[in-house]
């Protein structure tokens, strides 16, 4: 008897948070290396591969990217 596979469902939150992880070390490594240097570059690398993948599985390209304030401001 064969069993089936689980194989094409991703369980989103746990990957996200992983891949927020992952993104999170690569911009920390281009805060503190040269503007333009090759580490610099393979680190922008990570961060646009991780944010590519992150489109395929919620549409949203700036899922992990900073936010403007939730709140609204005092008047």
């Amino acid at each position: 008897m064969s069993r089936r596979s689980d194989r094409g469902t991703v369980k989103l939150e746990p990957a996200l948070e992983k891949l927020g992880t992952g993104r999170a070390g690569a911009v920390q490594v281009m805060r503190e290396v040269k503007i333009g240097s090759p580490v610099y570059r393979e680190a922008s690398n990570v961060a646009d591969a991780i944010d590519d993948l992150t489109e395929r599985l919620t549409s949203d390209r700036t899922h992990f990217h900073a936010k403007p304030a939730s709140t609204a401001p005092k008047e």
